[in-house]
């Protein structure tokens, strides 16, 4: 059996979590290392946006306040991170390792399927998306909607409400997925226009039960689907002085700061958003 490596990180800046994941990706280029699973959390609501977005669209500026935004090396659109919600990636080689999916959507299926799998663990209802729910990207004022807005084929639903976000990088041979698993009901930020969520009652949302339970969950969702033994081992201090360095290409964005920072290690990449499920190749 194949082992993976798993990282439970703690709370961690926008910055930080950004380029942890955009290290992971390079790492994954190299098919000596083994798969990673990444499970994370936030030292303060942050709002993360897609690599192609530009702040002034991704988000109302005029309401941030002091939210972080930080952009992803990911496709999609607006995200906000908190509290309510487990935080993951999963990277690695896909032409070393099949399991992983050789397209955006196979790749989308099987990290789907370990998703609805976790919330099955719970005892929660959860189904996977079959088809795109059409939605306009801007709303009136020439702001993309959020990736809440809308439901992509093979994201998570429950009740018609969306549960989880993902979006997707992949290189010519690595790929990393990353999304916001919600395990309380989605937040609200005014920056960001997202659709209404409605739900049959609010008993749906039980208690979720402490932080380390759910990522345990997690870790048996992923083994399970993925036919892998996982094997816990945090970053190494070299590995987390790369991060640090890799942190100056993640910082908090700005009106005046909104550029497009291709990761060194981009290697033909392939995005996918959520709630767009977007895919674009360059060379």
């Amino acid at each position: 059996m194949d082992a993976w490596r798993v990282i439970r990180d703690g709370p961690r800046s926008a910055s930080f979590n950004m380029a942890a994941d955009a290290y992971l990706f390079e790492r994954a280029q190299d098919s000596s290392h083994t798969p990673v699973l990444r499970l994370y959390a936030w030292d303060k609501s942050s709002i993360t946006i897609g690599f192609h977005q530009t702040l002034e669209r991704a988000v109302d500026c005029r309401h941030l306040g002091d939210t972080p935004v930080v952009r992803r090396i990911t496709g999609g659109r607006a995200l906000l991170h908190d509290n309510g919600e487990l935080t993951y990636a999963i990277a690695g080689n896909y032409l070393h390792q099949a399991i992983l999916g050789d397209t955006l959507a196979a790749s989308y299926h099987i990290i789907a399927e370990a998703i609805i799998r976790f919330y099955r663990l719970l005892g929660w209802p959860a189904a996977m998306a079959r088809r795109d729910d059409p939605v306009l990207l801007s709303g009136s004022s020439g702001i993309q909607k959020g990736c809440f807005a809308s439901v992509s084929r093979f994201e998570i639903t429950a009740y018609g409400q969306k549960l989880a976000a993902s979006s997707q990088r992949r290189g010519r041979d690595a790929l990393i997925q990353h999304g916001a698993i919600r395990i309380a009901p989605p937040a609200r930020h005014p920056a960001i226009i997202d659709r209404p969520q409605t739900v049959a009652g609010e008993a749906f949302w039980s208690p979720a039960g402490p932080r380390g339970d759910l990522e345990t969950a997690m870790i048996r969702a992923c083994a399970e689907t993925f036919g892998v033994a996982l094997v816990e081992e945090s970053f190494s201090e070299p590995e987390l002085a790369l991060i640090g360095e890799l942190t100056r290409s993640y910082k908090n964005l700005s009106a005046d700061d909104d550029l497009i920072k291709q990761h060194p290690a981009s290697n033909s990449p392939e995005y996918g958003g959520e709630g767009c499920q977007e895919g674009q190749k360059t060379s």
